[in-house]
């Protein structure tokens, strides 16, 4: 029969697309410009021009359409994903600032609980010193401080060591606590109250019965991450501590004081003094545990007598010099007196008055200490000497000091 006149048959509608099958599409599309992205990056494409690739814009204008198709309250829409990615911080953030609360009720239990070491002691400074904060610098001629560290009067001068002085934070720690100290004052001096009152102690780690002797508190939320890299490596030299022995350091870091900031990837400690549970040990004692336990000292030598001029010369070449094992300018020094004797004292570099000052005898040669040579002890040669001229470096070997 004639076909003519006739409709042609209506073809059904093809399925309509389900939200399973758009969001499979959106899936599938941002996996295609992931993987896209993926091979630019092997090929060699700076990251600054893959977005611009003309593929991937293509491709991202596709997702975007795609999505736009979908249903308001499609989990695959952007709305829904950054809403989603939103909720979960918010929740996170919340479990993060529960996990800190609780860590801090933890430290300080362990804190109140945790014996008390010999809070480091005030240190005086080494020469008589004029001025208060901007305008405080020590007075020449060089005379010693006595009536504030000791040194110095009518007695005989005593054998001394000379040890560099860190800038850093100090801690201390025994085998099963480490302490950062605390300064009550902010830095700043109070005319008229005892300065042993100025400093207190405050817990940072612990290892007991209750952490299974594993130490516990550097990892805390509100941990001080530049401490936990400092101290990581030297938590078993800690724990061979004998009991009820006190270590006392500087944790130096790039990133803690300005003094190191020239220094790239430093991150370690050094060593200064001892104590058992009632007093301060020899400076000897805390020689002995750098040699026993391999824990960083700071630089040190040894000479027969205190002579102040002698030690304003020093200070004022420390002027040049770097610490011994890192690049960084000197601070100054610590005196302190040899065998059973407490004295000890400090000297800052930046006290010196302008000009370096004058010595009682003038800016003449200070005789080489007839031990110098072999009270050397474990100083090694300084990093560097930053701007000594060529006399004062004869003068550095003339007394005895290594110079790079």
């Amino acid at each position: 029969p004639s076909s003519a006149g006739r409709e042609p048959p209506t073809m059904p509608d093809p399925p309509a697309a389900t939200d399973a099958d758009a969001g499979n599409a959106v899936a599938s599309l941002a996996a295609e410009i992931r993987e896209l992205k993926a091979a630019l990056t092997r090929s060699g494409l700076p990251s600054s021009e893959i977005n611009r690739h003309s593929e991937v814009v293509a491709k991202v204008q596709a997702l975007k359409d795609l999505k736009a198709r979908l249903d308001a309250d499609d989990p695959a829409r952007d709305e829904a994903f950054f809403a989603k990615q939103r909720a979960e911080k918010a929740e996170a953030k919340t479990a993060q600032r529960d996990l800190a609360e609780r860590q801090k009720e933890e430290l300080s239990a362990a804190d109140a609980r945790a014996p008390r070491p010999l809070v480091q002691r005030k240190i005086f400074h080494l020469f008589r010193h004029t001025g208060t904060g901007a305008t405080f610098s020590y007075e020449p001629p060089p005379r010693f401080n006595s009536e504030q560290c000791g040194f110095g009067g009518s007695g005989p001068s005593p054998s001394i060591f000379v040890t560099e002085k860190w800038d850093g934070t100090t801690m201390q720690a025994t085998s099963t606590h480490i302490f950062k100290r605390l300064d009550l004052w902010g830095g700043k001096r109070r005319a008229g109250q005892d300065p042993s009152e100025r400093y207190d102690l405050r817990l940072i780690a612990w290892r007991g019965e209750d952490t299974g002797f594993r130490w516990r508190g550097l990892d805390f939320v509100e941990a001080d991450r530049k401490f936990q890299e400092a101290l990581s490596r030297y938590l078993p030299l800690f724990e061979r501590l004998d009991a009820g022995l006190c270590i006392y350091f500087e944790v130096v870091h790039t990133d803690i004081n300005a003094t190191f900031k020239d220094v790239p990837g430093l991150a370690d400690i050094r060593i200064f003094d001892s104590s058992t549970s009632e007093a301060f040990l020899p400076f000897e004692a805390t020689i002995d545990l750098e040699r026993r336990l391999g824990l960083p000292l700071v630089g040190w030598r040894k000479l027969d007598r205190l002579c102040a001029d002698d030690m304003w010369e020093r200070l004022r070449l420390a002027a040049g010099q770097c610490y011994e094992t890192v690049a960084a300018p000197l601070e100054g020094f610590v005196v302190r007196e040899a065998g059973e004797g407490s004295r000890i004292a400090k000297a800052r570099v930046e006290h010196l008055p302008k000009g370096g000052g004058a010595s009682v005898a003038g800016q003449h040669a200070v005789p080489k200490p007839p031990d110098a040579d072999e009270a050397l002890g474990n100083v090694r040669p300084l990093a560097r000497s930053m701007c000594a001229s060529p006399g004062e470096v004869a003068y550095l070997l003339d007394i005895g000091l290594p110079v790079a």
